[in-house]
């Protein structure tokens, strides 16, 4: 006999003992099922209760992660909106403490709109929307508190045309756009013009300015800039994908549209 013929497989064994009881060797081969599988297997209605259970708890996390979103957003908004009121009532200050040096008898006027401007920013502004109205109100009592510090060299070309009814808009987006203007645009001792127009068509409102740089002061400029940032960033976060800014800025020129769909 062979050496070869001496050796015996696995598989001659599994063979040999598959011919003699087929049945029963196919069973003790097969891996055991879970009872929990055999279960979802079986009933139709223990499938469908955890396909359900499972749904509504990747549901609830998902809905978890959306409120988790929302503070984050809310929280950035109040941190742009910030940054912005100390930088305007810095500006209006400086404004009317001119108006003071000069004894103007506009001063007192002067006064009664930074009072109603102040209201505005610390009552209303604090909403996460306002009555478009109360924003443009808001933005006139501004440009007429800049107009009363401007000499007759600077021509301030400012309109609202179209229908204001019950739109609404978050608050002091356009502010910093409009400050861009006379922070750029004023050069007392040159005849400059600073176009400012506003309209509103139905749930769209467009914003455009346009002015010369006239100004000198070059810190002014760079506050200037981180203004606009924030104005994109607070764009991102409450008009995603409804609004459109564009920013034209050359040696001597600074123009910006902005246009927000408010629904």
């Amino acid at each position: 006999m062979k050496v070869p013929d001496l050796i015996i497989t696995k598989n001659d064994i599994y063979n040999a003992l598959l011919a003699e009881n087929p049945g029963k060797m196919r069973r003790r081969m097969m891996p055991p099922r879970s009872p929990f599988l055999m279960e979802l297997l079986i009933d139709r209605n223990a499938y469908q209760f955890y396909l359900a259970l499972s749904i509504g708890i990747l549901l609830k996390n998902n809905q978890y992660i959306n409120v988790m979103k929302q503070d984050m957003l809310k929280s950035e908004v109040s941190y742009l909106k910030a940054q912005i009121n100390p930088h305007f009532l810095f500006n209006t200050l400086n404004s009317l403490y001119a108006l003071a040096l000069v004894k103007s008898d506009d001063t007192p006027n002067a006064i009664l709109k930074l009072s109603s401007i102040m209201r505005y920013v610390v009552t209303e502004s604090s909403q996460e929307k306002v009555a478009l109205k109360s924003e443009l109100n808001y933005i006139t009592d501004y440009i007429d508190l800049q107009k009363l510090r401007l000499t007759k060299n600077t021509n301030i070309d400012y309109k609202i045309n179209g229908n204001v009814n019950q739109q609404k808009i978050a608050p002091l987006l356009f502010i910093p756009i409009i400050e861009n203007c006379f922070k750029y645009g004023i050069n007392q001792t040159e005849r400059v013009v600073i176009k400012i127009h506003i309209t509103v068509s139905g749930n769209e409102i467009l914003l455009e300015t346009y002015n010369k740089k006239s100004a000198k002061n070059i810190n002014e400029l760079e506050k200037t800039e981180t203004g606009i940032i924030n104005t994109q960033k607070r764009l991102d976060i409450l008009y995603l994908n409804n609004y459109n800014l564009q920013i034209t800025d050359t040696l001597d020129d600074y123009k910006v549209q902005l246009k927000i769909n408010l629904k």
